[in-house]
């Protein structure tokens, strides 16, 4: 996968420079990337953990890639298939190509943008409108698609201000993974988030940004502590996250560090779905790249009207549980936060990146 990323990378590289240099572009190799994305996400998540894991290069070409990973991540939790799941990967590959007509002073500037430097990043979709349009009628819908990537739900977007569902439902999901990944990106006026913050920051501070059923397939599909992460349980024992429990977000498979005995039987995976009393007490790394193996992905056996009731019942338990822990957990942080003194140039209720916003 990392050979494949960077492929992706040398792929884009050129389409930077041919728009650069005002050149027509051809979207075939981009095309046939996709149609990797997509394969690849059916069977396992690397993909995911690859993209995940902070990869190094251009910021921005980088962006492209991982949006196009995230949002076909997105794009299969809310049922997408078939050409419907191409055609979102390749969209995530070029919904920000507008940026490559931008001055590069702009897009690498490191402090707040101006007004005037503010209103010419808001022309960006429109001109990636421009530069995919002259690819011909077979293209058309994904010029379309650019021109609305970061257009939101309430209408605070950009370039037209849009509302609702005046925006194209995979414009609202290149939007929601697009801040995501500005969010788990480093940045040079702030940390990067762990995946567990960004989706927690997304649910306080983009809940009316964009629609529910997205924004909950989005922590369906990542999880908050998505494959390879390193994690503290309650029991004191630290394990890297194996799997991901879609039914509960909270409660995926960790496999305990070789070092460690869990219950005297060595080195183990633990269902956290299974074990209402043992759950996640904190994050340690964000996943790591060949931390982990994978398999491909089963098929889910069939269940009965009496496990359906009892697994009901058993999801109430595992909720309210979680519910008590996470706010725990939030009012520990909130006190942690209140003891320490207050950092110099802190740029307070900052989220997202200008390149992203």
């Amino acid at each position: 996968m990392t050979n494949w990323y960077h492929e992706a990378e040398g792929a884009l590289g050129e389409i930077a420079t041919a728009v650069e240099e005002h050149r027509s572009i051809s979207l075939e190799r981009l095309e046939a990337l996709a149609g990797d994305v997509v394969s690849s996400l059916q069977n396992n998540d690397e993909l995911v953990v690859e993209a995940l894991a902070g990869p190094s290069g251009s910021p921005l070409i980088t962006n492209l890639i991982n949006v196009a990973i995230l949002g076909t991540k997105v794009g299969i939790g809310l049922g997408y298939y078939g050409e419907e799941l191409h055609q979102l990967a390749l969209a995530g590959f070029v919904h920000d190509i507008g940026l490559f007509t931008m001055p590069k002073s702009i897009i690498t500037k490191a402090g707040r943008l101006t007004q005037d430097e503010r209103s010419l990043i808001e022309r960006h979709p429109e001109l990636g409108y421009q530069v995919l349009e002259p690819c011909g009628p077979a293209y058309h819908w994904l010029a379309h698609v650019t021109r609305q990537a970061h257009e939101r739900f309430n209408g605070r977007g950009y370039p037209n201000r849009l509302v609702g569902r005046e925006i194209s439902e995979m414009a609202l999901i290149l939007g929601v993974v697009d801040v995501f990944d500005a969010l788990v990106s480093e940045r040079p006026y702030r940390r990067r988030l762990l995946p567990h913050e960004a989706v927690k920051e997304l649910l306080v501070v983009e809940r009316k940004t964009f629609p529910r059923e997205i924004l909950k397939s989005l922590v369906e599909q990542f999880s908050v502590y998505p494959l390879g992460t390193t994690v503290r349980l309650t029991t004191g024992e630290v394990g890297t996250v194996t799997k991901v429990n879609s039914c509960y977000p909270l409660r995926p498979v960790v496999r305990m560090d070789d070092q460690q005995e869990y219950e005297g039987r060595g080195s183990c995976e633990i269902d956290l779905s299974r074990t209402p009393l043992v759950s996640i007490a904190e994050i340690l790394n964000p996943p790591v790249v060949g931390r982990i193996t994978f398999s491909e992905i089963s098929p889910k056996p069939a269940t009965s009207v009496m496990q359906t009731a009892v697994s009901d019942s058993f999801t109430s338990l595992l909720e309210s549980l979680d519910a008590v822990a996470l706010t725990l957990q939030g009012v520990v942080e909130a006190k942690k936060t209140s003891l320490k003194p207050p950092e110099v140039g802190t740029d307070i209720g900052t989220t997202t990146c200008t390149m992203n916003e």
